[in-house]
């Protein structure tokens, strides 16, 4: 079974292009800045409950549309990593919303949101509309092939197809995916190691044992270059490596993977309590 990975904030580079330019129009929003981008680094450190509190107040910062987007969809990502699902999709229908009204309805901004609630239905387990919103903000992608969001949809629609039990198109999405990301000189970003943690559950289910081995040690050098070894996505890896470990007899060392992720996992459900 594939994995959904904890999702990132990285449309942030596209937010960092476009403030510059309505900063300038917009007056002091330092306060906002401040408490936005603090949320962010927050819940990209698996922080979740100090993310909620700073993009509470980054919300009552501005009234802006462009820059409350930003934050709901900031939001709306905290809300699904803690399971609060109904505030989640309150978050992102919102941001939608504004992204339609500030930028119009086929805005670059609004595939990332678009992602944001396909994987919140797939996690929340309301998979009924998730295909059609990846495939949505692919289309909007279709001009931009190695965006960053083209790589989510992808990845996403993968997930989408093990699930139905089409390995052979999950495993093309998956690689699709790939492509993508190297093309968009990404190939060390943690959106490459979910892809790669993907493909590998999907080779360990397949039997393709050093295939397996080969993309989670690429996801591994990933993770260890970029997010450390204490982070929520390590853990999503290290189960991965379990059951490719048990699978292949090592038993030992599938349990000390799989009790290194359950370390993980409790440690950062203890702080977001």
């Amino acid at each position: 079974m594939l994995a959904m990975a904890r999702r990132r904030l990285t449309c942030l580079a596209a937010f960092a292009l476009v403030a510059g330019v309505w900063t300038a129009a917009a007056g002091d929003v330092t306060l906002w800045v401040s408490h936005h981008f603090q949320g962010i680094d927050s819940y990209e450190a698996g922080k979740y409950r100090d993310a909620e509190a700073l993009f509470a107040q980054a919300e009552g910062d501005t009234c802006a549309e462009h820059r409350l987007a930003f934050t709901l969809d900031g939001k709306g990502m905290v809300y699904t990593a803690l399971g609060q699902y109904a505030d989640a999709e309150e978050c992102l229908k919102r941001a939608m919303c504004l992204r339609k009204e500030s930028c119009g309805p086929e805005s670059r901004f609004v595939p990332a949101t678009l992602n944001n609630l396909a994987d919140l239905h797939y996690i929340a387990g309301d998979k009924d509309k998730v295909e059609c919103l990846y495939r949505k903000a692919l289309e909007l992608n279709e001009d931009d092939l190695y965006n960053i969001e083209v790589g989510r949809s992808l990845n996403g629609l993968a997930l989408v197809a093990n699930d139905a039990g089409n390995a052979m198109e999950a495993e093309n999405l998956l690689k699709r995916a790939m492509r993508v990301h190297m093309m968009g000189n990404r190939s060390e970003h943690p959106y490459m190691a979910t892809v790669m943690i993907n493909l590998g559950a999907l080779y360990t289910s397949q039997g393709r044992y050093d295939e397996a081995k080969c993309m989670l040690r690429s996801a591994e050098h990933i993770q260890d270059t970029v997010l450390g070894c204490e982070h929520p996505d390590v853990a999503v890896r290290l189960q991965a490596e379990a059951s490719l470990l048990s699978a292949t007899g090592c038993l030992e060392k599938a349990k000390k993977a799989q009790n290194r992720a359950e370390e993980i996992e409790a440690h950062f459900a203890d702080i977001n309590k």
